[in-house]
């Protein structure tokens, strides 16, 4: 159960890497998991940060 969360989490990752490093090459999915990662650290810091200054300045009275 938790390889296909892994699998599904690195679906978008594995694509960008894809890009940028052959897919026969040992370093690929060291490089899709360092894209996750990132994709990771933007969503918290969205949920953290971004999101309450939009919610605030949204609904004003």
């Amino acid at each position: 159960m938790f390889s296909l969360i892994a699998r599904l989490l690195l679906i978008v990752p594995a694509l960008i890497a894809g890009w940028f490093v052959s897919k026969d090459d040992v370093s690929y999915w060291i490089v899709a998991l360092a894209i996750a990662l990132v994709f990771i650290v933007l969503t918290v810091v969205v949920e953290l940060y971004v999101r309450p200054l939009l919610a605030r300045f949204r609904f004003r009275p």
